[in-house]
């Protein structure tokens, strides 16, 4: 009897034990380091990417010690964590190991064409997949992607645009197919730079609650030639504030993709690459399934509420923008371009729906006065356009012409208001403007509105 009590007695001592490690198991630890509790050696050498994916699946709060390099593989950011980046993450070095994403795609095919082939994009060095929720990024530390490496394979066309398209961001937060508001939520980064990344450097999609200070974004190449495709925060979502920090790259500053509403840019220099901007184009980067949906395969959809405030550009395509391709679908309302300061960039003005604003120039003069309709949206006239338009308090100089701001015929642009802009430099020619209605006050160049 007695050795019978003392069986049962280990047997519950044993299931006591296992229950007690299985739990503790997946309770995460409060703060690990990297290095201490997971082996990373952080020497710019070893490969610490299982090291640190261990980390980040295991403690709340993951700290990359300052003085180190941990040299990674993509890796997967989750809910309810906190990267304290003091030191330096650097991407993996050989592009033909690098993975591709199981979840995101993108396409082979020119922006625009009839087909649109797609097919695996490479991962980006930090991703995050929906729901995400609850993550702080912070730090003093620098995340380079090595884009140099990758930026010369842009050109390389033997598989179509594949290389301009599907070249790996460094961060990337949700995936291009969900842009549901709330499928990213409660972001939080601060203090970080972020270097040299192959093509966009911070991306997100279905974004909400989001919030982006004292962020740095540069690339060792100045403009579009020397880093190409390197857009500083490409945004898609709702409440959203980019604030207090600086992009030197070679694509545009802080582009805003639809659907989006409620965003606030305040306080940034954008140098070398494009403005800020409201982007009518697809979120995914690239037109729908060939048959398209219920909207048709250009719709790309509205931005609603969004204001850039307090912008430095120096040596930039242009001073502000709103742009698309003519056949993509949507409206950008109610955008705020207040109190910017321009040193020497190309063009003032650059709105612009058919050749993506950086040009005074239009793809195709039929555009300009066709009705085209939407087959399955009989009710609404295919192409992009803006309405209540806000452009205030806008000083400085450029160096090629005012600007343009070229609309289509059948969805000319409404309620543009120039207050307050005066620019110097290269401005003999004026303004260009083609079905736009608008209003300006103390503005000189003369508006052509």
């Amino acid at each position: 009897m007695n050795s019978i009590i003392t069986i049962i007695i280990i047997l519950v001592i044993i299931l006591t034990f296992e229950i007690e490690t299985r739990v503790a198991l997946l309770i995460p630890k409060p703060v690990c380091d990297v290095i201490d509790d997971f082996g990373a050696v952080g020497d710019n050498k070893t490969d610490d990417t299982v090291a640190i994916q261990s980390a980040l699946k295991t403690c709340l709060k993951v700290i990359f010690r300052a003085h180190h390099t941990f040299l990674l593989r993509p890796v997967e950011i989750i809910s309810n964590r906190h990267l304290q980046i003091d030191g330096n993450l650097a991407a993996w070095r050989d592009i033909a190991t690098w993975p591709n994403s199981t979840n995101k795609k993108c396409s082979e095919s020119d922006y625009t064409a009839n087909e649109t082939i797609l097919v695996p994009q490479k991962e980006a060095l930090l991703y995050g997949i929906p729901p995400l929720n609850n993550v702080i990024i912070s730090g003093n530390g620098i995340i380079d992607g090595q884009g140099w490496r990758w930026w010369p394979l842009k050109n390389n066309t033997s598989h179509g645009n594949y290389w301009h398209n599907c070249r790996p961001q460094l961060l990337y937060l949700g995936v291009k197919s969900i842009t549901k508001y709330g499928a990213v939520e409660n972001v939080d980064i601060s203090g970080v730079t972020f270097k040299d990344s192959p093509f966009w450097t911070i991306a997100g999609r279905g974004l909400n609650e989001i919030k982006f200070h004292n962020v740095k974004v540069i690339t060792t190449g100045c403009g579009y030639d020397e880093s190409p495709n390197t857009d500083g925060f490409n945004l898609q979502g709702e409440n959203i504030i980019v604030e207090h920090s600086f992009v030197r790259n070679g694509d545009d500053c802080v582009p805003i993709f639809p659907p989006s509403r409620n965003v606030f840019v305040h306080n940034v220099t954008c140098t070398c690459g494009n403005p800020p901007v409201a982007v009518i184009w697809p979120a995914s980067n690239h037109a729908g399934p060939s048959g398209g949906g219920a909207h048709g395969r250009f719709f790309a959809g509205d931005i609603d509420n969004v204001t850039f405030d307090e912008i430095t550009l120096q040596n930039t395509s242009s001073g502000l923008a709103i742009k698309s391709l003519s056949p993509f679908i949507g409206i950008a309302r109610n955008i705020h371009f207040t109190n910017l300061n321009l040193k020497d960039v190309r063009i003032g003005i650059a709105i612009n729906f058919f050749q993506q604003g950086n040009v005074d120039y239009v793809s195709n003069i039929g555009d300009m006065h066709t009705n085209v309709i939407n087959e399955n949206h009989p009710t609404r006239i295919v192409g992009a356009s803006a309405s209540s338009v806000l452009i205030e308090n806008v000083t400085g100089t450029v160096t090629l012409n005012p600007g343009h701001i070229k609309c289509m015929g059948p969805q000319p642009c409404n309620g543009i208001q120039m207050v307050n802009v005066r620019l110097e430099g290269s401005t003999s020619t004026g303004y260009s403007c083609m079905n736009v209605h608008g209003t300006y006050k103390n503005s000189s160049p003369v508006p052509c509105f």
